[in-house]
């Protein structure tokens, strides 16, 4: 997966982990045990996930600079004609 894949799948599992708290809040609100099991268990999965794939995104290494392509040296036909007539100042 490239970087954007993976942050997308960050984002979703956040969500989703979001959510799962809010269901396992509302279970302990009403004392539904069946319910709090499922969404804890849910909590812990989503968790290892999200673990899982923030590690593969650290893993990513940055673009490299080295390559890029390397600017001209060389001076336009312009270029020179300013910096002669910069020169002519000079004396």
């Amino acid at each position: 997966m490239n970087s954007s894949q993976l942050l997308y799948k960050i984002s979703d599992l956040q969500y989703n982990i979001r959510r799962k708290e809010i269901a396992y809040a509302n279970a302990v609100k009403a004392s539904d045990q069946l319910n709090m099991d499922l969404n804890n268990t849910a909590l812990v999965l989503l968790k290892k996930d999200l673990a899982i794939t923030v590690k593969e995104f650290n893993s990513i290494p940055p673009p490299s600079f080295s390559n890029r392509p390397n600017d001209s040296k060389k001076t336009r036909w312009w270029q020179n004609l300013f910096n002669f007539k910069a020169a002519i100042n000079r004396k």
